[in-house]
């Protein structure tokens, strides 16, 4: 019998033989436009050295980053794979799409609520270039099987691992840790692996090793097409858990791993841990203490985790780049890298993402386009939903006219200073009629945060007149969030200019009916 690998490159030779030789694409396409890396990676906070980690090593994405341009204050739609990417992936933000949350199960939301809808890598397609996705690029609970498969020439399908046994479930390669979920599987329970596995195998022993090695292959295929190609790498690390080859993690020292400094709500919070489900991402492993806060020992393990799992990312990142440059194409290829949202790593003494504070909203977005802002760093305010026009600016392709985002290449080029006003970030907690939304404007020294109820039950949803709770810091005196500003008289006028960039960003948000004059700050009942 036909193995899959073996099914799908033959999918993939009869995808590409008819485009062999061309020079003119459909539309207007030209084998001279650039090539397009896509790489996002899974959870991804700006914990780079080029984004000043110094004590992470990220030499291949470091590098990159000195060869193009790195946006130090960007900003995600939501802390959340599905919304998040969905957004950036079509041009809109979510409240235009209605993809506030992670699916309950896999549906195809994307042609059910947009059919006609032309996402970021079916507008190259329409372009005339070769498009294809490996693994996670949207979030395989709101497309297809086929991951959307009308915005690829060449069909979604499997990527190769080392020789050997692969991966369990998880993702996990130590033997003994396969032995135990397999007993719980066979006894009916439900198999919990630990949060962190560090296994002396080569990294395509892993899924995102082989992953890399797969769009290596790709590249090499694609560059002889005599067609511009748009590859698409969704890396799952570092999400949890933190699984990553022994030889990543031996990069650190863990007692020298700094903790987060504040590991406490802001004073003035009008949540609790509870309101963030108690880091109950990371509680549902097998190893994780019960007790609140974390241990400190079990906070630098997982942060160890995390960082091995950039480490491993960032050796994949190499060999793409490696690969470029053997395949002749890295001088006319844009390869642009993002991080699908951030995650608190033990910062407000919280484990995981889905807030609307800097850790889990900002994060990495670096592009290297050729002869185009190298080595610039830009921090101006901006958006991954700035990606898709971006991206098509730099291909000399017109942006859709949906498109909500603004292209990003001015600033790259040193003739704007800044794009955008603010960056709006959004959580939604809770299901149906009893959820509850919080939008985050995010402006140079400030950040707002306005909370109201949500009747997710219809569509559209449906949300209250007026806030029930806000928040406002100050980056400037208070970069860790450690206080809840609203509630002080003296920051009234800042809270008013939040508030009137949040309803020029969202007029269809019902009006707040004056929320700061009404005093309805950090928590407080609506009068």
């Amino acid at each position: 019998m036909m193995s899959a690998l073996k099914r799908h490159a033959i999918l993939i030779l009869l995808s590409l033989l008819p485009a062999v030789g061309a020079a003119a694409t459909p539309e207007g396409g030209s084998r001279d436009r650039p090539n397009v890396l896509f790489i996002v990676c899974d959870d991804l906070k700006p914990l780079l050295g080029c984004y000043g980690a110094s004590w992470i090593h990220s030499p291949h994405i470091d590098r990159l980053a000195a060869q193009g341009t790195v946006f130090t204050a960007n900003y995600c739609q939501v802390a959340l794979c599905a919304p998040t990417r969905f957004s950036l992936l079509t041009g809109m933000r979510p409240d235009r799409t209605g993809v506030y949350l992670n699916p309950d199960r896999p549906q195809d939301l994307l042609r059910t609520r947009f059919p006609d809808l032309v996402t970021l890598p079916q507008h190259f397609k329409n372009h005339g270039y070769v498009t294809h996705p490996l693994h996670k690029v949207f979030d395989g609970r709101t497309v297809d099987a086929g991951h959307d498969a009308v915005s690829w020439t060449v069909p979604y399908g499997p990527w190769e691992l080392a020789p050997g046994d692969p991966p369990a479930p998880g993702g996990y390669q130590d033997p003994e840790t396969k032995a135990r979920l397999r007993e719980a599987r066979s006894a009916g329970e439900r198999p919990v692996g630990p949060a962190t596995e560090a296994c002396d195998v080569v990294d395509d022993a892993y899924h995102d090793g082989g992953l890399a090695r797969t769009a290596a292959k790709r590249l090499r295929e694609f560059t002889q097409t005599g067609r511009p190609f748009f590859l698409a790498v969704g890396f799952v690390k570092p999400h949890l858990p933190f699984v990553a080859p022994t030889v990543h993690w031996l990069r650190y020292e863990r007692e020298s791993i700094p903790l987060a400094p504040f590991q406490d709500l802001p004073r003035g919070s009008p949540h609790d841990l509870a309101f963030y489900g108690n880091s109950g991402e990371v509680r549902d492993y097998a190893d994780v203490p019960g007790s609140v806060p974390l241990p400190a020992g079990f906070q630098r393990e997982l942060i160890h985790g995390y960082a091995a799992c950039v480490t491993y990312i960032d050796a994949q990142v190499g060999l793409l780049m490696r690969t470029l440059e053997e395949c002749g194409v890295a001088g006319n290829t844009v390869v642009c890298l993002w991080g699908d949202h951030g995650w608190h790593l033990g910062e407000h003494g919280h484990w995981g993402k889905l807030t609307n504070y800097e850790d889990a909203a900002r994060v990495p977005l670096i592009v290297s386009a050729p002869g185009v802002g190298r080595g610039r760093r830009v921090g101006a305010v901006t958006e991954s939903l700035d990606v898709f026009p971006t991206l098509c600016e730099l291909a000399g392709l017109p942006a859709p006219a949906h498109v909500e985002g603004v292209s990003l290449v001015p600033l790259m080029r040193g003739t704007a200073e800044r794009s955008r006003d603010a960056a709006l970030t959004q959580a939604c907690h809770g299901r149906g009629p009893q959820a509850t939304m919080g939008w985050s404007v995010r402006t140079p020294r400030h950040r707002y945060i306005e909370w109201r109820s949500a009747d997710l039950s219809g569509d559209p949803p449906v949300f209250g007149e007026r806030p029930h709770a806000v928040e406002l810091y100050d980056y400037e005196s208070d970069p860790e969030e450690r206080e809840n500003l609203a509630a002080r008289p003296e920051f009234g006028t800042v809270l008013a200019e939040h508030q009137s960039i949040l309803a020029r960003l969202l007029p269809q948000r019902p009006a707040d009916g004056g929320a700061a004059r009404d005093g309805i700050h950090a928590g407080m009942p609506v009068p």
